[in-house]
């Protein structure tokens, strides 16, 4: 079990990591202008294996654009876990994680608006955008076998 939290301290989870499904590094430009970083690291997690632990009522989200919220803490401002269906499926910015996943990114999605400075240079698939059916589907697989599902 990992545990997670905002800046102040205020927001509080667990996750239970050896079901994470994925480590992403996603390099569109919501991402990079709200982190001021290259990209966000994102944890997707299924929502069963996320709980919260103190300040879920400190949530607060902004629709960066149509139907993509993001999630942050209202007293902070550190972007926080996020979900559009929080009985499916929990995505977490790995900057909030207080423990290792020791799972590390698989993949870099949104690669065609990347940062112009930033050199990708991480040997994991790159996506100009989504990634096809294909590749989730095939991780799907490997976090199936791995969580004996």
């Amino acid at each position: 079990m990992i545990e997670g939290s905002c800046l102040c301290g205020g927001m509080k989870f667990e996750i239970d990591e050896e079901y994470i499904f994925v480590i992403n590094n996603c390099h569109c430009a919501n991402c990079r202008k709200v982190s001021g970083a290259a990209y966000g690291t994102f944890v997707q997690i299924p929502a069963d294996h996320f709980r919260w632990l103190k300040g879920r009522d400190l949530l607060s989200t902004y629709e960066s654009s149509p139907g993509n919220h993001r999630a942050f803490c209202k007293v902070c401002g550190s972007r926080a876990p996020q979900s559009p269906n929080w009985d499916e499926r929990v995505t977490i910015p790995a900057g909030c994680l207080d423990g290792d996943p020791k799972l590390r990114p698989a993949v870099n999605i949104f690669t065609a608006s990347k940062a112009p400075w930033h050199t990708i240079d991480e040997p994991i698939p790159s996506f100009d955008d989504h990634p096809p059916d294909a590749f989730w589907l095939s991780t799907f697989a490997e976090w199936q076998k791995r969580v004996g599902g």
